[in-house]
């Protein structure tokens, strides 16, 4: 299984294939391989990359994601708080309204 905590013991993934240590990444399966697989056949003509390297791209690309998330985040709560601001504005708009309509209207039954 693996671990996120990075104190936590490491202890080495096998392919179950071959029952090699998985040093491998091949990114057009996406998918950890070993030696073996990595000349076989199957992963011939596949982009390859070590472990380490693609826990460093694919971290990287967490990361700009979640920054993007957030700036879009605080984006959409700004926007809401305008809607919420502007609805407010219009109630209150429409209150005042009725109240000045109410009030021309008794004042025209009272001539």
């Amino acid at each position: 299984t693996l671990s996120l905590n990075p104190n936590a013991k490491k202890s080495k993934l096998h392919c179950g294939k071959h029952q090699e240590e998985l040093k491998l990444f091949c990114k057009t399966d996406k998918k950890l391989i070993c030696l073996i697989c990595a000349t076989g056949r199957e992963h011939e003509s596949h982009s390859l990359m070590l472990i380490e390297e693609a826990i460093e791209f694919y971290k990287e690309q967490v990361k700009c994601s979640f920054e993007s998330l957030t700036k879009k985040e605080s984006e959409v709560q700004k926007m809401e708080q305008e809607q919420k601001d502007s609805v407010s504005g219009v109630q209150k708009e429409s209150q005042n309204l009725q109240s000045l309509i109410t009030s021309q209207f008794a004042e025209l039954h009272q001539i």
